[in-house]
């Protein structure tokens, strides 16, 4: 055990043992849990919900799981679009509750966080809530029932991990937690693991736009994420086709894959799209990218676009701006408090509003406001997203749960 732990956290010697409820091991998730496991002194294990690979030598073990994730979404206007995990691991949730007497809901208000909050109150154990969230406002939308069932959960929680500065307003003011239960734990979001990536590439932007074969005087936006349509690709699409009915010289790369579920458009249909629209030679859709290379597009683009109408805290954000790139998303991302600052380290626009989105792309041509909101975009990430600063509100709200 680590000796600054136990100063910190005496009443942690009864070694009480901690199991975290999360979607999945991959490294991300993996490597945060490791920074937790390592400083506490009891019984430390993962329940991942769905099956896939695991990171080697983790310092805590894991209750592997068979469980094929399927996802749907609903999306009706005038209420927040949702995607949900319609598959729920029973076995992992019974073992999760059964097993351990902490419980981490590691972001998860699905039927899966249901079972385990529901078995762990049967059980007699706490609860311990990890929430990124959406704003208030946009909160507010989601349809009764998720709220209600979200609350239901909330309300049986011990205590409440606050990752953002808008997490604590939601918590506030749509599920009515007191404060007294909140920690806060800024969110890392794999800022560590990302920077030593960072670190691998020679930061010498021309000689990697020269690599791409992007002039020097265009203007190259990113977008980067499942390719689902509440992130906002359609209003880019259509603002794209306005810049370039403008003569600006630019183009947008969109950088990833279709999503899982039926209802969303796969990469050709997109390709198509932007095809007949006359927009192929200012938007493509090159699909997923490897890590290195989606490195090398960040250190040589000019600016991030994430018009989504959802997100908590994408992880998308946190990269482009520890790359030094300004960032555009909406009022309706939990980041733009914390991350994206209006007219600071970016600009903030309503979902689906491309005269707004247009606004913002056009303000970005210049390349002097891009440094400027770059470097501070750099600046405020690397103080937001601290290792140690969210492994020690963790290791608080452990000690509060177990008390």
């Amino acid at each position: 055990m680590n000796p600054s732990t136990e100063r910190l956290h005496p009443s942690l010697r009864p070694r009480p043992r901690v199991g975290f409820l999360v979607y999945d091991l991959k490294p991300f998730i993996a490597d945060y849990l490791a920074r937790i496991a390592v400083r506490l002194p009891g019984q430390v294990r993962a329940y991942p919900i769905l099956s896939g690979p695991v990171a080697a030598d983790l310092p805590y073990s894991h209750r592997p799981s068979c469980v094929q994730g399927r996802f749907f979404s609903v999306s009706k206007r005038g209420f927040t679009p949702e995607g949900f995990l319609s598959t729920i691991n029973w076995r992992g949730a019974w073992a999760c509750a059964w097993e351990n007497d902490v419980i981490l809901l590691s972001g998860i208000q699905g039927g899966s966080a249901l079972a385990v909050t529901l078995f762990a109150t049967l059980l007699g154990r706490a609860v311990i809530s990890v929430n990124q969230t959406l704003p208030p406002t946009w909160e507010k939308r989601r349809r009764w029932w998720i709220r209600l069932l979200k609350g239901w959960i909330l309300r049986r929680c011990r205590v409440h991990i606050v990752q953002t500065p808008t997490t604590r307003k939601t918590l506030t003011q749509i599920y009515h937690i007191a404060e007294s239960q909140m920690v806060d734990a800024p969110f890392e979001a794999g800022a560590t693991a990302f920077q030593a990536h960072l670190s691998q590439l020679p930061h010498d932007r021309p000689a990697l736009r020269r690599e791409w074969g992007w002039h020097p005087e265009e203007c190259v936006f990113l977008f980067v994420g499942t390719l689902l349509r509440f992130k906002g690709v359609f209003t880019l699409i259509d603002a794209a086709a306005i810049l370039q009915q403008r003569g600006h010289r630019f183009r947008v790369l969109c950088i990833g894959d279709r999503a899982a579920q039926p209802d969303e458009w796969s990469l050709p249909a997109y390709r198509q799209r932007v095809t007949d629209d006359g927009l192929a030679e200012v938007i493509s859709f090159p699909g997923p990218r490897p890590l290195t290379e989606l490195v090398s597009l960040y250190l040589a683009a000019d600016a991030l676009l994430l018009p989504t109408q959802k997100d908590c805290f994408p992880k998308v954000l946190v990269e482009a701006a520890l790359a030094g790139l300004p960032l555009v998303t909406t009022d309706a991302c939990g980041a733009a408090d914390a991350l994206v600052c209006e007219g600071e380290t970016g600009l903030v626009i309503p979902p689906d509003d491309v005269p707004a989105l247009v606004a913002a792309m056009e303000r970005l041509l210049d390349p002097d406001l891009r440094q400027r909101m770059g470097l501070r975009a750099q600046q405020r990430c690397q103080a937001f997203c601290d290792p140690e600063q969210e492994t020690e509100g963790f290791l608080r709200a452990i000690h509060l749960a177990a008390s």
